[in-house]
């Protein structure tokens, strides 16, 4: 597959398109909306075409670019970030299921290192992801010093159903050892991606 690392890898691949869909430059500028100037710049491989009509045009003769897989970093701030926004409209149940669902993404990623992420605005859930980002790195030797440990014990499940003692000593004893030095306890089983 070729790459597009240059003004002029995309310039040739849009002249190649364009001439390959039976466009002059002027059709093609009419139809993505352009000028025939910026179509010259663009095939000519000018650095000073704008990104935004640029990408426009492309499209326009059916290149299509992927982007990259997402790295674990962009996994992890999203997973914040939808968090933050579910409990904003009250949802804890679906904020937990969201956090534990982008934490076994992780944990298949392997990563080797984690910036803090964005807030929850809950010190609860920062915490939980704190560890959760702990239990991602477990493998690679890595381990954030950030993240802070609860003053009371939390049981995130608590929140959606009535938890007895029984049930709350075996979420202590099935909790990973990263999750409990955050003073948050929930069922290593549902940490576990498959």
């Amino acid at each position: 597959m070729a790459m597009i690392a240059s003004p002029a890898d995309l310039g040739r691949a849009i002249r190649g398109a364009r001439i390959q869909a039976g466009l002059s430059q002027a059709e093609l500028a009419h139809s993505a909306g352009v000028s025939r100037k910026l179509i010259g710049d663009l095939e000519a491989g000018k650095g000073t075409a704008e990104l935004g009509p640029a990408l426009h045009v492309a499209s326009r003769v059916g290149l299509i670019w992927q982007a990259p897989r997402p790295t674990p970093q962009a996994v992890f701030d999203e997973t914040a970030e939808l968090v933050r926004d579910e409990l904003k409209r009250g949802d804890a149940d679906f904020a937990l299921r969201l956090a534990l669902d982008g934490l076994k993404r992780l944990q298949v990623m392997k990563p080797t290192v984690l910036k803090r992420p964005g807030t929850t605005g809950d010190a609860r859930w920062d915490a939980l992801l704190a560890a959760g980002a702990r239990v991602a790195l477990r493998d690679s030797g890595a381990r954030p010093r950030w993240g802070i440990r609860l003053a009371e014990p939390w049981f995130p499940a608590e929140g959606f159903r009535k938890l007895g003692d029984a049930y709350r000593e075996l979420i202590v004893r099935r909790t990973p050892k990263e999750f409990a030095e955050f003073n948050v306890y929930l069922n290593d089983k549902s940490l576990e991606a498959g």
